[in-house]
């Protein structure tokens, strides 16, 4: 069986994950720049739409980066499962994705599969997007989540006597679907 860390290691990863997620990702964007004035203001209306946009686009993608960034982080700090837990000491799969979520994105998703399926917008896996949620089982009736993070891999808190790990999409465990956080 498993020790679980104590309470000054606990307390420093926390800090660490803390002071690491608060940090702004960088993201880098390129602009069509042009000299040219709109003609009428339809055109700037398309403008400010457009622009506003990409605002928001940014926006998901620097919250999509810091949610996969954390979970990666913690995939690699040897945390145990523990059923029902959220913190460094332990968690189960919505424990880990709730934790992501409101550390990374300060959004709280509740400790529970079918409490999260409310919080998105359903897509099929292959759909699926760095930062979105995998589901497993019926929706409403789901019994696992995880966090996809690219290239057919995802990190899960998995069952009891496994740590919070990197997995991969298998036809043998394939999610039900996939979900964007609102």
């Amino acid at each position: 069986m498993q020790a679980l860390p104590n309470q000054n290691e606990t307390k420093a990863a926390h800090e660490a994950v803390e002071n690491d997620a608060s940090q702004p990702v960088a993201t880098t964007s390129t602009s069509d720049s042009t000299t040219t004035q709109p003609s009428s203001s339809s055109t700037a209306t398309d403008n400010v739409a457009s622009s506003a946009t990409a605002s928001n686009d940014q926006a998901t993608t620097s919250r999509a980066k810091a949610v996969v960034n954390l979970a990666k982080k913690l995939a690699g700090m040897n945390i145990p499962y523990v059923w029902g837990g959220e913190s460094l000491s332990g968690m189960d799969c919505s424990g880990l994705t709730d934790y992501v979520y409101a550390h990374a994105a300060n959004i709280q998703l509740g400790h529970y599969t079918v409490t999260q399926e409310s919080k998105v917008t359903k897509k099929s896996v292959a759909q699926a997007k760095p930062g979105d949620l995998l589901f497993w089982g019926q929706a409403g009736a789901t019994y696992h989540v995880a966090i996809y993070i690219g290239n057919h891999q995802f990190v899960a808190a998995p069952q009891p006597g496994q740590n919070v790990d990197i997995e991969t999409i298998s036809n043998y465990f394939m999610p039900s679907f996939a979900g964007t956080v609102k």
